[in-house]
């Protein structure tokens, strides 16, 4: 079998190779414990909904003293700016900054400061061993006998902790959150990406406690009425795969996380996590609470407090032979695909793409080559694909003329494929019939970012120097997309810029090279976080290498498939850039 025959083995090994890494990246399982999830554009926003309902009934307590404590509070323009930049959509009535506040610590304890879709860092946060007691899982050092005791202790004291921090940020005379008082938290936003947020320290803390308290739902077998906690579940060794469930406990259950009340047990969890987030909350808001510490305590002793296997009837305590005490959520697994991916279905479409994707690979790699041997073996392939199957198993003997009609075939392909004759007569340009001659013109554009999602559409006007050389002037309006945010269009920047382009005129092709840079100013057109409307910085570009299509006499087709935007429309304090890896399509227009 030649090269100028069929397919090329290595384009195969690439169409395996591609189709391999897609379908081992889709299925294989994040190493992620979200317990109840927090919101990103594939995850449930389950700690958002319990601790909107908790806020909810405590700013509708019918003690109007509580609820005037919890009432929310007023945001200024920078806050304003932060709220509507968040990552995930609060509900309406927790637009505040004390509501949206509460909802971003208890987001805190799974994404420290990271974006919600980095699957690079998160699963560092998830598996610090250091870390486990923020979501009542235990400890690497937490093993049976004692270790969900243990465990449930750790829990308790991450939660006390966070409850003492945030009474500190109430107001001393009034009880209220003193929304003066501000704790920095490393924050992930849609459009303004990471910063430092000053945000009112109760709400912080409170959040960062109230996702302990909803973790210890999902993280623990619990009594049948799932008031007591008889066993913690593992995380940190399920992750490193070194898992010794008699010792470790049991395993992280992704099917205990969901709260769209699949069945009465999770139905039941749910309603009990929003109880006890809700009974935290309206204890610290309460003005006629002396001590509050000690109330807190209470409410974990109701909720949080460690039942041993011998008060159940198991006299050995609760192990891995008699099924932790034969837990009901023993039964509760991890999926077939993790975390995030669905049944059947998911697989099927998965494994569709990997296929599809495969095939662009060899296309791809066929194209490439200057021979014809790859593109004449694929279109043999299709076709023998379509063939029925019986058509090969049968021996040479009984198919006459077999080898000759195939042969015939790949000649009629490769004559149809034959490359054209070479141009001979130069290709005439837009603009004056001199292509060395000075000429005006102008240019519209668009393109589409993917890097830091965003839009923009340019207008502008050029100057044709030489052969070699063009000028312009450019006006740009830059919206910025969130793929996460509140709203997905935002009007972004306005840009404008000197443009300057160097030339190479390919006489005998239907296109000219190009490489394009340019350098001016960005003004921001929306409040972001640290960056109000209207500052302005500067803006530069770079396109290394593009296309000049020669659509007519009047005018260029431009592509530049690599372009480097940068509009930094804020250079003092917290700089603010919106760096940009862009696909550009436009038309430049020339006179004469």
């Amino acid at each position: 079998m030649t090269r100028q025959t069929f397919f090329n083995g290595r384009g195969l090994l690439t169409a395996f190779a591609a189709g391999a890494i897609f379908l081992g990246w889709f299925t294989a399982e994040p190493r992620l414990a979200h317990a109840y999830t927090v919101y990103t554009i594939i995850t449930a926003g389950c700690h958002e909904k319990l601790t909107t309902d908790a806020l909810r009934a405590v700013r509708l307590d019918p003690d109007p003293a509580t609820a005037a404590t919890a009432a929310p509070l007023p945001a200024d323009r920078n806050d304003r700016a932060l709220i509507d930049d968040l990552e995930f959509t609060p509900a309406d009535d927790m637009t505040d900054l004390g509501g949206a506040t509460l909802l971003v610590g208890v987001r805190d304890n799974d994404l420290k400061g990271r974006d919600s879709m980095d699957l690079s860092q998160l699963p560092l946060v998830h598996g610090d061993p250091g870390a486990q007691p923020e979501h009542c899982l235990r400890g690497a050092n937490r093993q049976e006998p004692g270790g969900s005791e243990a465990a449930v202790n750790d829990c308790r004291a991450f939660i006390l902790e966070r409850v003492g921090q945030a009474l500190d940020g109430l107001d001393a005379t009034t009880g209220k959150p003193d929304p003066t008082n501000r704790t920095s938290l490393p924050l992930y936003l849609a459009l303004r990406h990471g910063v430092n947020a000053l945000l009112p320290t109760y709400y912080v803390r409170m959040g960062q406690a109230i996702h302990a308290v909803e973790d210890s739902f999902t993280h623990t077998y619990r009594t049948a009425d799932d008031m007591q906690i008889t066993v913690v579940m593992d995380w940190v060794h399920e992750a490193n795969g070194n898992l010794v469930e008699a010792t470790d406990g049991p395993p992280h259950s992704s099917e205990m996380d969901r709260c769209d009340d699949p069945d009465d047990i999770r139905r039941q969890k749910r309603v009990r996590a929003t109880e006890a987030a809700t009974a935290v909350l309206r204890t610290t808001l309460d003005p006629n609470q002396t001590d509050k510490m000690a109330a807190v305590e209470a409410i974990l002793n109701q909720y949080l407090s460690y039942a041993p296997g011998s008060s159940l009837g198991y006299p050995e305590g609760c192990t891995l032979a008699n099924h932790w005490c034969d837990a009901r959520e023993h039964k509760f697994g991890n999926g077939s695909l993790g975390c995030s991916m669905g049944g059947p279905g998911g697989r099927s479409a998965v494994l569709g793409l990997a296929v599809f994707l495969g095939l662009l690979a060899v296309l791809r790699r066929a194209r490439r080559r200057r021979g014809r041997g790859a593109m004449v073996g694929m279109t043999v392939l299709f076709i023998a694909s379509l063939l029925p199957s019986h058509a090969f198993a049968q021996p040479e003997a009984a198919q006459p003329g077999f080898e000759a009609t195939a042969a015939a075939a790949v000649a009629a392909v490769e004559e149809k494929h034959a490359p054209p004759p070479p141009v001979t007569t130069p290709v005439k340009e837009p603009g004056p019939k001199d292509p060395s001659q000075m000429a005006l013109g102008a240019y519209l554009g668009g393109s589409g970012s993917y890097s830091y999602a965003a839009a923009a559409v340019t207008l502008g006007a050029r100057l044709r120097f030489s052969k070699h050389w063009a000028f312009g002037l450019d006006a740009e309006w830059n919206p910025w997309i969130a793929i996460n945010g509140r709203t997905a269009v935002r009007a972004g920047a306005f840009n404008g810029y000197g443009t300057v382009i160097l030339r190479l005129p390919l006489a005998y092709e239907k296109f000219n090279l190009r490489s394009t840079a340019n350098l001016g100013f960005s003004r921001l057109l929306i409040d972001l976080y640290g960056a109000p409307k209207g500052s302005t910085g500067i803006y530069a570009g770079l396109s290394p290498l593009g296309l000049e299509w020669k659509m007519s006499r009047l005018f260029f087709l431009i592509i530049n498939p690599l372009n480097f935007a940068m509009p930094a429309p804020q250079l003092s304090g917290v700089p603010l850039s919106y760096s940009q890896y862009r696909v550009t399509i436009g038309i430049e227009v020339y006179g004469g």
